[in-house]
């Protein structure tokens, strides 16, 4: 199994780290590969991404990955998260595997992920963590749509987001989607409840803390305030720490 990560950008905090270290200790037998656009720069959190046992940092290679057209327009995309979009659909699509956004926290074993792995809150599938075989038709038909893509749409954040959606929804065969709560259990509107309340942990597989908002805590966040803050993140993060320590990781 494929898990995969992308990154852009200097940075790269403790939950980036986290995020990483969590899907490689909770995979067995998994490949964890890290595909840089941007390599953050005399970053001690990125090198100890690069030390983990089991994960690959890999350079960005649009030229192997995508078509002329979707190298043009990866670099005309306005937006990181765009960018992003485009380099998960086409790694799966190429490869096969599971994505994770670098704002989730892994707490249970991936190992045991669906070949098809969609998740849906009613108004959107997500992109921020999902499976799929390579060559699934619904990838290689998103991919497409994007090679159409409107210049108005590089504008508009949420364009790849709902063009997958409606692609997913009425192009692909159809598909049991998984349980929202397991791996989405705090909503976008509520992403602070995840610093700062506790809540029952054990059905969480994956947890997504919407890093465009919680960097207000993770910017400066380290194992120190794991271990003084009670909160759903840190409930999740001690143990994993923990091992991580015992493992010499």
């Amino acid at each position: 199994m494929n898990i995969f990560f992308y990154w852009s950008g200097q940075e790269f905090d403790f939950s980036n780290y986290l995020a990483v270290a969590s899907a490689a200790r909770h995979t067995s037998g998994a490949d964890v590969v890290v595909v840089v656009d941007e390599r953050p720069v005399d970053n001690v959190h990125f090198r100890r991404v690069e030390r983990l046992p089991g994960v690959t940092v890999e350079p960005l290679s649009l030229a192997s990955l995508v078509s002329p057209e979707l190298r043009l327009l990866y670099h005309r995309m306005r937006f990181v998260a765009h960018r992003s979009d485009l380099v998960r659909l086409a790694l799966l699509a190429k490869y096969g595997g599971m994505y994770l956004d670098t704002d989730t926290l892994t707490a249970g074993d991936l190992s045991r992920t669906p070949e098809v792995l969609l998740l849906e809150d009613g108004k959107i599938v997500y992109l921020g963590c999902f499976a799929l075989p390579a060559g699934h038709p619904v990838l290689t038909a998103t991919l497409a749509a994007l090679e159409a893509m409107p210049e108005a749409d590089l504008d508009v954040y949420q364009s790849i987001i709902h063009l997958w959606t409606r692609i997913v929804r009425q192009r692909s065969p159809t598909v049991e989607f998984g349980d929202h709560d397991a791996y989405f259990p705090v909503h976008w509107k509520n992403w602070e409840d995840v610093f700062t309340e506790r809540r029952p942990v054990d059905s969480i597989q994956v947890l997504h803390h919407y890093g465009y908002y919680s960097r207000q805590y993770t910017r400066t966040m380290d194992e120190e305030w794991v271990n003084s803050n009670d909160c759903l993140f840190s409930d999740l993060a001690r143990p994993l720490l923990r091992d991580l320590r015992r493992l010499g990781w």
